[in-house]
């Protein structure tokens, strides 16, 4: 292992303990909020929930900055804007999301379905459970590549997860976006009001619109893309295993 394997091996690892530790004590909080008798929805949980995880949070997704600057001094083969626009869109919702409204964005909850038999809520868990678990999966598997390790199970995960995952935490992300615009419309935080010496106005709840806008379409050609790129390495991976089994027997 040379000198950029182990920096990245040791950078992948530690995001992915820092991921691993973000969901272990959302999963703890929420134990113990309904053994006391909340309910996964309700605010309180949904506020402990935020208390517990909101610093090492914070400090997991803020460091993805570096996987910029990996790509752009070739560090990494990722291309530059595609790494820079996927980072900027989870910092967006973070802190000019959730963290800029608190009191809406992880005390409440978007309903899916009316039904009382079952119902599905979007919420700051699903957020935290999309995210978490997708960061741990793709940290883990890029920290056992740089260690010359791919375990099957490992590349399935990495390229299977995103089933579920993705459409999870987008929808998520945008259930935070719905609950923090009557908050953003009533206080304006990042606003610009006339009067003012540039003769210039610009409403941030405006801003957060047009960003889903932009958000939406990218969606459905990701989603595909992996698809093609799942059934590619999950087929070449099979066949390989398949071809050791044969040189062993």
């Amino acid at each position: 292992m040379n000198v950029k394997q182990a920096y990245l091996f040791s950078y992948n690892a530690a995001l992915c303990s820092g991921w691993a530790y973000v969901f272990i004590r959302m999963v703890m909080t929420c134990v113990t909020a309904v053994h006391s008798g909340l309910s996964l929805t309700s605010p309180t949980t949904l506020s402990l929930v935020w208390e517990s995880v909101q610093v090492p949070l914070k400090v997991s997704q803020s460091v993805a900055i570096m996987e910029v600057l990996h790509a752009a001094f070739g560090i990494v083969r990722s291309p530059v804007m595609i790494t820079a626009t996927q980072v900027a869109s989870r910092l967006w919702i973070l802190w000019g999301i959730v963290c800029l409204v608190p009191e809406a964005t992880t005390t409440s909850v978007v309903s899916l379905t009316s039904n009382t038999v079952f119902s599905f809520e979007l919420s700051l868990i699903t957020l935290l459970t999309a995210w978490c678990l997708s960061e741990m999966i793709r940290y883990g598997f890029f920290a056992c590549k740089e260690a010359n390790m791919q375990p099957y199970i490992m590349v399935w995960l990495r390229y299977s997860g995103f089933l579920v995952l993705y459409p999870l935490g987008v929808s998520s992300e945008l259930a935070m976006v719905w609950l923090a615009l009557p908050v953003i419309r009533m206080k304006k935080p990042l606003s610009i009001e006339l009067p003012n010496p540039v003769n210039f106005s610009i409403s941030y709840d405006v801003v957060c619109i047009l960003a889903v806008a932009a958000y939406l379409p990218g969606f459905p050609q990701l989603y595909g893309y992996m698809l093609k790129q799942r059934k590619k390495t999950l087929s070449s991976t099979a066949t390989a295993a398949d071809v050791t089994k044969k040189k062993n027997a």
